[in-house]
């Protein structure tokens, strides 16, 4: 019988931060009772792939410059609306050919424009304030958006490692998110990627050695963050981090020094017709880590869809956000000095050992596109009182 790790839950629907009053209590998974949702709303991503070079499109002049905390702070009032409605007509300012996917029109507009999709994405962000002084560790590039935007709250957290990582290599049964967890050894990274990524997770000191010197000295567990649906992403990378603990011998102080904070939508999986059977998302533990399975916490975050699909899916708002780094990318190059976003695996295959930072491959409107999303966040925290007054972005 597989072991299944503990998943605490906090639901979408337990408050509405910085409008009504917050309630902290989580429902524990085995209690939760979950209603039909109404039709998802306003966001339906359909879209066609371009194909990108590597480097990008050359054309098309930037209509923002780039937008951090501390910019925000310094802007006029009248900046801000001229902003604010560069942020509402971005498609029709743009060189849409820059960027990653085209859409339908009618669904041309920026992420988050509406107030309840906002409201619900800082009300998940703010989740991250409880844990601001913990160690962070952010795989992949998912998760970004709502930390840096509890990086900028009010009690929010000051800092997290980003730990870039893009493949997955087990699977489970029954559509995905069946009980079962299958590991696809040909998918797995070789023994020469796997090292290249040790010494990448040794050189940002997220290692696993590292990371228990860090939860001893603070007496606070590792908290490692993602965005999961099956959870295969999740527990590919904790397959690849017990691999190092055990080699090192610290497998059993690895296990006891992590707990995991999860994010997802039920009422997207509802949508997808797993209602009947599937209850709260959570990770399956790696074959190394089963046996840790009621030392591991884990607690999931609920969204609505819509923020969901505008955030996490959207591949416009992903591939301008950070880094992209499969496994076939871990002997080419390191993520810290080598920034990538729109590099297909064909093109990866391709690629020759290159010299750190000779290509930037962002277009502008995809820079545009970050920036705007930026603006409008930090807009958004300050109008309802929620922003820090000061801020150093890394």
């Amino acid at each position: 019988m597989l072991a299944i790790s503990p998943v605490s839950l906090k639901s979408k629907n337990n408050f509405n931060y910085g409008v009504q009053p917050k309630n902290p209590v989580g429902l524990v998974a085995n209690n939760f009772v979950r209603g039909r949702y109404s039709a998802l709303n306003h966001f339906n991503p359909s879209v066609c792939s371009l194909n990108f070079s590597f480097k990008g499109q050359p054309s098309g002049a930037r209509i923002v410059d780039n937008i951090e905390h501390e910019d925000y702070i310094k802007y006029t009032p009248e900046q801000k609306e001229r902003l604010r409605e560069k942020y509402n007509k971005f498609y029709e300012l743009v060189d849409l050919d820059q960027l990653f996917v085209k859409r339908k029109p009618g669904l041309n507009f920026l992420p988050l424009k509406n107030n309840d999709d906002m409201a619900d994405f800082v009300n998940l962000s703010s989740d991250y304030n409880a844990f601001r002084k913990n160690k962070i560790i952010c795989v992949g590039r998912s998760p970004k958006w709502f930390l840096n935007t509890s990086i900028w709250m009010k009690g929010g957290i000051e800092d997290y490692s980003l730990a870039a990582f893009s493949s997955n290599w087990y699977h489970r049964n029954m559509l995905g998110l069946g009980p079962k967890l299958y590991r696809d050894n040909d998918k797995a990274p070789t023994e020469m990627q796997a090292n290249a990524y040790k010494r990448y997770m040794r050189g940002i000191k997220c290692d696993p050695v590292s990371l228990i010197k860090r939860a001893q000295k603070s007496g606070r567990p590792i908290i490692i963050t993602d965005y999961i649906h099956s959870g295969a992403g999740l527990t590919s990378y904790l397959d690849l981090m017990s691999k190092f603990a055990e080699e090192a011998g610290v497998l059993d102080e690895f296990a006891k020094s992590i707990e995991l904070f999860t994010m997802g939508s039920l009422e997207y999986i509802d949508d997808l017709g797993y209602d009947s059977w599937y209850s709260i998302p959570r990770v399956i533990l790696p074959e190394r880590l089963e046996p840790y399975s009621n030392d591991i916490k884990q607690h999931f975050h609920n969204m609505s869809a819509s923020v969901l699909k505008s955030i996490l899916i959207d591949k416009n708002t992903n591939e301008c956000r950070s880094t992209y780094y499969p496994p076939v990318a871990w002997t080419v190059y390191n993520p810290m000095k080598y920034r990538t976003g729109l590099i297909s695996d064909e093109r990866l295959k391709e690629m020759p050992r290159v010299k750190d930072g000779i290509i930037n491959n962002y277009t502008n409107a995809m820079r545009d596109y970050r920036n705007l999303m930026n603006f409008r966040i930090l807009d958004y925290l300050y109008t309802n009182g929620l922003l820090k007054e000061k801020h150093k972005t890394r």
